[in-house]
């Protein structure tokens, strides 16, 4: 079964530590940053322009733009970034599919859930956790305080929720859009990504009782 899995995460969730554990119990691929090098030099865009693009300001503007919260005055011309932002968007969204047609795989981020949503062995994850735990997870990782820890959290999911709405039309954090959502702070990083082997297991199983 040629299953892919998508994670998607709030930031200090450790979704990425948990990325990582499956990538290497089930010893399939990891694509977080190596899909900015791959689409740049596909896309012929400047690599610079990839990175950190689920997370950046502009988001917010754009986001603005598109539901009709914000209004672009006669002359000042904001097509040009949101076209740079869709060309990165789909230069991303390209990378994602060929990197899963290649194989079982593991992707964070970059709504790789609602890319793959079409494709029958996607397991779309969503990973989010207490944000007292996660304020103290982002506080010993960065060096932050808990008022600036608890700022920069706010302000990265804020950024990703918008990124997700712009591109999916969809709400990032709405249960419908992923299989299973699981919170870190109660299992930690080792028992979700065991939950999710176990998960994994009984849904290939119920597909090869089905053919």
């Amino acid at each position: 079964m040629n299953t892919i899995i998508t994670i998607g995460r709030q930031f200090g969730s450790g979704g990425h530590e948990i990325a990582k554990t499956l990538s290497q119990t089930l010893d399939i691929p990891l694509y977080d940053k190596e899909l900015i090098t791959e689409a740049a030099k596909k896309s012929g865009l400047h690599e610079n322009l990839f990175k950190n693009a689920e997370e950046r300001d502009s988001f917010s503007f754009l986001y603005s733009v598109a539901t009709g919260a914000y209004s672009v005055a006669s002359g000042m011309g904001g097509s040009g970034l949101i076209d740079v932002h869709d060309s990165v968007f789909h230069a991303q969204a390209d990378a994602i599919s060929e990197f899963a047609k290649r194989g079982p795989c593991v992707f964070v981020g970059r709504a790789a859930d609602y890319v793959l949503g079409d494709w029958p062995n996607c397991l779309r994850i969503f990973i989010h956790g207490d944000l007292h735990v996660r304020t103290e997870r982002i506080s010993r990782l960065y060096g932050l305080g808990p008022k600036e820890a608890g700022a920069l959290i706010q302000k990265t999911d804020k950024k990703r929720a918008n990124f997700y709405q712009y591109y999916t039309g969809q709400k990032w954090s709405n249960l419908q859009n992923y299989d299973l959502c699981l919170n870190s702070s109660k299992l930690g990083v080792a028992g979700c990504a065991d939950t999710i082997l176990t998960y994994l297991k009984q849904m290939e199983a119920t597909a090869c009782g089905m053919d």
